[in-house]
């Protein structure tokens, strides 16, 4: 961890940092909301709440698409819902929300845990300890307990007592055969919530597999899906004593990063870079879908800022944590909305969203010199949105236009075709982008036949004109890129959308316009 930290600090600021000062400059002001607090009104619908009441069956009955993380995200909204169901639906409610039937347990300091030791549910009964308790659940006690001092130790909130749920106060894990639905495992809640809630942490039970037999988890090996599950799922439990109705995007997109910094040679988190920001710059960065959605792939996002702000406690970097300190709903918690949240805490470290969403964004055209682990894990790179090949019979490209959705990017490359081998070549890069108080700003970043690539934050006027030069000829330039970045975090929350607050985007459907020119 200390090592990957270091890394990724030199190699991130030696290319990105005078970008992000940048473009901070010229960033705007915090994200902004059209709906007063930061939840939304009671518990919604009779048809929401069976909506999400279909959801989470479906994500318990497994899918058969390979082990999934779903069902956590579906019970949760099952949990804020389950108030508006009535008769049937209620019933069915209070039995995918039911705990485990197990026969046997033990408990440490902090956690309890569940098992059985017949039936389809059955652990592996070794116990070459002769302790009384399986090898396979002193291993899972071993790996939770573990997890939560390592959370614990870096600042975060340890998981709310349940009251005498599962036989005493502590945090239950329960031990099933989730594989054979499809799952790597799940946490949820039990908490009952009133009809206008005014704190909203909850306590939380977890449920994770009971063998991670390979023929259910073909990938890695069980100790490290274990690992992983432990670390991930857990970290939900510590979300749940902040803020249970947190954005759900930002609860997963934190819980994988979480889950890499625990066990960093796992690596298990790259499956989900082919729907990241990474592979899909186009898509909003906050987009939750149910389902294997964009959400797992947004941890490169604070990947990506905790390597370029990486002070740490406890063996974690802080960034993250004092995110859902800000996000804290429990009494008398700023209570942020997601996004609010990420930008609160970047502004007390010197940096803003705007800067760090621009610099990520251009980070993301070479992740394999951004990122401290680029390289060696292969992180995908997408193809760009158009590529343009200029000569001296073309030495203008004219405009391009490029429609930019909030929280996203899109990029064109120009490519020095015949007769401009010269290294005198210039290429002239004009952006026409929206009035610069929304937050869209354009990077060039010159991929050079040797060494580093140049990275320049074009300048821009108020009105988001901005111009500038770069080096093109072909003899010492392989290509020249315009990123056009759309980094709008304003919305109208609780409309039920897929964004930060539930919201719609105030920024999406931006024009960005970019023409570039050769010149000598």
């Amino acid at each position: 961890m200390s090592n990957r930290a270091s890394r990724g600090r030199t190699l991130v600021a030696a290319l990105l940092a005078p970008l992000m000062v940048a473009a901070c400059l010229a960033a705007t002001a915090s994200p902004a909301s059209s709906a007063p607090g930061h939840h939304p009104p009671g518990q919604g619908s009779r048809a929401e709440a069976r909506a999400a009441l279909a959801d989470a069956q479906s994500a318990l009955a497994g899918h058969g698409a390979g082990p999934s993380r779903d069902a956590t995200m579906a019970l949760l909204d099952l949990v804020r819902l389950r108030g508006s169901l009535t008769g049937a639906d209620r019933a069915a409610a209070a039995r995918a929300l039911a705990r485990p039937t197990t026969t046997q347990s033990t408990c440490t300091a902090d956690n309890c845990y569940h098992w059985n030791i017949a039936g389809a549910d059955a652990v592996p009964t070794a116990d070459t300890n002769t302790n009384g308790v399986p090898d396979y659940v002193d291993t899972v006690i071993a790996t939770v307990d573990g997890v939560r001092d390592t959370y614990v130790g870096a600042g975060y909130r340890a998981p709310e007592a349940d009251g005498a749920l599962g036989g005493n106060a502590k945090t239950d894990i329960y031990l099933a055969d989730v594989g054979s639905k499809s799952l790597y495992g799940y946490c949820t809640t039990d908490k009952t919530f009133p009809a206008q809630p005014t704190t909203f942490d909850a306590w939380a039970y977890c449920v994770l597999d009971n063998d991670y037999a390979p023929d259910q988890f073909p990938t890695n090996t069980p100790l490290e899906n274990l690992q992983v599950t432990a670390a991930h799922e857990y970290f939900h439990a510590v979300q749940f004593a902040y803020d249970a109705w947190e954005d759900s995007w930002f609860m997963e997109a934190t819980a994988t990063w979480a889950e890499d910094e625990l066990y960093d040679d796992v690596n298990d988190n790259l499956q989900y870079l082919v729907e990241s920001p990474l592979s899909k710059p186009g898509r909003p960065l906050d987009t939750f879908t149910n389902g294997a959605g964009p959400q797992y792939g947004d941890w490169i996002f604070f990947r990506f800022l905790t390597e370029h702000l990486p002070t740490a406690a406890g063996g974690m970097p802080t960034l993250v944590r004092d995110m859902w300190r800000r996000a804290d709903g429990a009494s008398g918690g700023p209570d942020d909305y997601s996004m609010q949240a990420v930008a609160h805490v970047l502004a007390a470290r010197g940096a803003n969203l705007t800067g760090a969403f621009t610099s990520f964004a251009a980070a993301n055209r070479m992740p394999t010199r951004s990122y401290a682990e680029g390289a060696a894990n292969h992180y995908p790179v997408a193809a760009p949105g158009g590529a343009f090949k200029l000569s001296t019979s073309k030495k203008d490209s004219g405009w391009k236009v490029a429609t930019v959705a909030h929280l996203a990017s899109a990029t064109a490359r120009f490519v020095p075709g015949t007769g401009l081998a010269a290294s005198s070549r210039r290429l002239k890069v004009t952006v026409d982008l929206p009035p610069r108080s929304t937050a869209t700003t354009a990077v060039v970043t010159v991929a050079k036949r040797s060494g580093a690539p140049q990275v320049v934050r074009v300048p821009l006027t108020s009105t988001g004109a901005g111009t500038t030069k770069v080096a093109f000829g072909s003899s010492v330039v392989k290509y020249v890129e315009v990123t056009l970045v759309n980094a709008g975090a304003r919305y109208s929350c609780w409309t039920g959308g897929a964004y930060s607050c539930r919201g719609t985007s105030k920024d999406d459907g931006r024009k960005l316009y970019v023409r570039a020119q050769v010149t000598t």
